[in-house]
C-alpha cells in the first residue's frame, strides 16, 4: 500500500484551512447549535462506545504496532486514555486557541510514532514500514470516532434523520482539518463514510492478531476490583456494537445471555440518562465550554470532576486575564 505521511506543512496548511471556517473563535470550531456539540455532550451514552472504537483502532495492525512500541498503554493505561481524551474533547470543546495547541502536540507526538512491523498482519507483511501520521491510518482512527459516535446515540436516545448526519459528518471534516487528513481521502458524504466503514469492517486492512488479542485482554481487566462490574458491562457494550466479522475475530462472546443484559441496559441507562445531573449527563468539558462562551468561569464542582477524570483542574474552560 502506497503512504502518504502527513507532513508537517500540510498538517498546518490543514489547521489553517480549518480555522478559516471559524465564525468566533471564542466558541471554536464547532458550537452549542453543532450537530457535534448535540451528538458529543450526551457523554453517558458516549462512554459505551469507547471500548468499540478502542477495539476498532487496534484492529489496525499499525496502530497494535506503535502502541506496543511507543505507548506506555500497558504500564499507564489510566494516564493513556486520559491524554487521548484530554485532546479530543479540547478540539471538540475548546476554543480556537485551545483546540489548535492539542493538534500541534498530537502531530508532534505522532511524528515521533513509527518503525517496521516484525510479523505479517492482514495486508502488512513482516518488515513493512508503519508512521502514525499517515493519512490513511489517520484516517482509520477519525472514522472510529465519529461512526461510534452516531451509534451510541441512535441506540441509547433516538435515531437520527439523513440530513442530521450528513451536517454531523460536514463537521467531523473540520475535525479531521486538525489532525492534517487532505480531503481527497475523506468520503465525501455521510452515505460514502459509512460506505468506507463497511469496506474496512471487512479488508484485510484490519487484522486481529495474536498481539492485538493480548492488547485487549489487557484492556479490559479492571485497574480496582471496585470497577470489575463496570468493566464487565463495558466488554458486553462492546461485543453487543462490534461488527460481527471483527466480535468473532477478538473472541467476544455475544450470546442469549449477553443480548439480554445488553437490552435491559439500555432500557435502564436510556431512561436514566435525562434525570442525571448535568456534569455526569453531559461532562465536565461540555459545562466548562457551555460557559466560557458565556464569559464565566467554571465552578467548583466542574473543576473538582474534571480533577478526578482529567487529573487536572479544567480543560477547555475560560482562561483568567494574562493566563497562558
Amino acid at each position: 500500500m502506497e503512504q502518504h505521511i502527513i507532513s508537517r506543512d500540510q498538517f498546518e496548511a490543514q489547521l489553517a484551512r480549518a480555522a478559516a471556517q471559524v465564525k468566533d473563535p471564542e466558541v471554536g470550531l464547532f458550537g452549542p447549535d453543532s450537530m457535534m456539540w448535540r451528538l458529543s455532550r450526551h457523554a453517558l451514552f458516549g462512554a459505551h462506545g469507547a471500548g468499540r472504537a478502542l477495539l476498532l483502532q487496534i484492529a489496525h495492525p499499525w496502530v497494535t504496532r506503535g502502541v506496543d512500541e511507543h505507548s506506555n498503554t500497558r504500564t499507564d493505561p489510566l494516564g493513556r486514555a486520559k491524554r487521548t481524551f484530554t485532546s479530543v474533547l479540547s478540539i471538540v470543546y475548546g476554543n480556537l486557541e485551545q483546540a489548535t495547541k492539542y493538534a500541534r502536540a498530537v502531530h508532534n507526538i505522532h511524528s515521533r510514532i513509527q518503525g517496521r512491523m516484525d510479523y505479517d498482519a492482514g495486508a502488512f507483511g513482516r518488515d513493512t514500514p508503519y508512521q502514525a501520521n499517515e493519512a490513511q491510518a489517520m484516517l482509520w482512527v477519525h472514522a472510529t470516532l465519529w461512526d461510534t459516535t452516531v451509534m451510541m446515540y441512535e441506540l441509547f436516545r433516538r435515531p437520527l434523520s439523513q440530513q442530521e448526519k450528513d451536517q454531523f459528518y460536514e463537521e467531523t471534516r473540520l475535525f479531521a482539518y486538525m489532525f492534517g487528513i487532505p480531503d481527497e481521502i475523506l468520503p465525501p458524504d455521510w452515505n460514502a463514510f459509512m460506505e468506507y466503514n463497511q469496506t474496512m469492517w471487512n479488508s484485510d486492512q484490519l487484522a486481529v492478531t495474536p498481539a492485538t488479542r493480548e492488547l485487549t485482554a489487557f484492556l479490559f481487566q479492571p485497574l480496582h476490583f471496585t470497577l470489575a462490574p463496570a468493566m464487565a458491562w463495558l466488554k458486553i457494550a462492546t461485543a453487543a456494537t462490534l461488527p460481527p466479522r471483527l466480535r468473532e475475530d477478538f473472541g467476544l462472546h455475544y450470546g442469549n445471555k449477553e443480548r439480554l443484559l445488553f437490552a435491559s441496559g439500555r432500557t435502564v441507562l436510556s431512561l436514566a440518562e435525562p434525570a442525571a445531573p448535568a456534569i455526569i449527563r453531559n461532562g465536565p468539558a461540555y459545562v466548562e465550554a457551555t460557559r466560557r462562551i458565556r464569559g464565566l468561569p467554571s465552578t467548583l464542582l466542574t473543576r473538582a470532576f474534571t480533577r478526578a477524570i482529567f487529573g487536572r483542574p479544567e480543560l477547555v474552560a475560560q482562561k483568567p486575564p494574562g493566563a497562558k
